[in-house]
């Protein structure tokens, strides 16, 4: 009975500990910088009225594929999301040792939702690779990308006995994760996955506050994101749902939009920049 509880361990620290497993994992991490500094750019542009794709994840992968050898870096990018799909699995089951009781728990369910981030991710990046999604390019009206899919669930889910609860209960969960985004942007968490080395000085300052903001823009994203499922519940028009690029246009038409989106594309480029400044400073153990 020992040797099977004590295998998947033993597997996740031979695992963690492999040098191939952390160098693929920091490809990962650059890679998801890349893709956020894409949303951040596209959002950017949306704010001003000059959007030439979808300010998402799948509108990021699709501009990612036009460029030069894009297709070639989009597999490079599926073999990054891949390893992160490992790095992860082997914090929910190794990581987060610092923590006790309630915050263990919380940064191990942190860890299994990053597992599937990184699994669509992968899936989307290769599906596009492969020729299998569209590459063009969606347009500014928060359309294109993930709107139509998310307002296709949402519609499904509000068919349902008790369905609007559900979609409620979503939407919370998506504001709630943006809210926790923030906080972990400014309690500086993410600074324990990183090397002692970047953590002071000058590249501690500089990391300090890109993290911080992007943390709290990528909050600010997915907290309208979230609220626009629950306005959906609430009125049972599965059309008030969209996915990010959605939400992002929905806030550019609020009062103050312009101001406010170019704010969360700038935090939603920061977070790239820290993802990838992650990628060169994380910390293997």
């Amino acid at each position: 009975m020992t040797q099977i509880s004590t295998t998947p361990t033993r597997a996740a620290r031979e695992a963690k500990d492999h040098p191939a497993l952390g160098w693929a994992a920091r490809l990962g991490f650059a890679s998801y910088g890349l893709v956020y500094l894409l949303i951040g750019w596209l959002a950017l542009q949306l704010a001003f009225g000059h959007s030439e794709g979808s300010p998402s994840k799948n509108g990021a992968l699709q501009q990612l594929a036009q460029q030069p050898f894009g297709r070639t870096l989009l597999w490079v990018t599926v073999a990054g999301f891949a390893a992160l799909v490992l790095w992860e699995l082997c914090e929910v089951v190794l990581g987060h040792r610092d923590d006790e009781g309630a915050k263990r728990v919380a940064g191990k369910a942190a860890s299994a939702f990053k597992v599937v981030v990184f699994a669509a991710l992968a899936f989307s990046a290769g599906r596009i690779a492969s020729g299998g999604g569209s590459s063009s390019s969606g347009g500014s009206g928060g359309s294109g990308g993930s709107g139509g899919s998310s307002e296709g669930w949402t519609a499904r889910v509000l068919s349902w006995p008790g369905g609007p609860a559900l979609v409620a209960a979503a939407g919370l969960a998506i504001v709630g994760y943006g809210v926790w985004s923030v906080i972990e942007g400014v309690t500086d968490r993410w600074r324990k996955k990183l090397e002692a080395g970047s953590r002071t000085g000058a590249v501690g300052s500089a990391l300090t506050w890109t993290a911080r903001v992007g943390y709290a823009g990528r909050g600010g994203a997915f907290a309208v994101l979230g609220g626009l499922v629950v306005w959906a519940a609430l009125t049972h028009d599965p059309e008030k749902s969209s996915g990010l690029d959605g939400a992002l246009a929905s806030l550019r038409d609020a009062p103050a939009g312009t101001v406010l989106l170019a704010l969360v594309a700038l935090g939603l480029i920061c977070f790239g920049v820290f993802n990838v400044a992650k990628a060169w400073y994380l910390r293997d153990a």
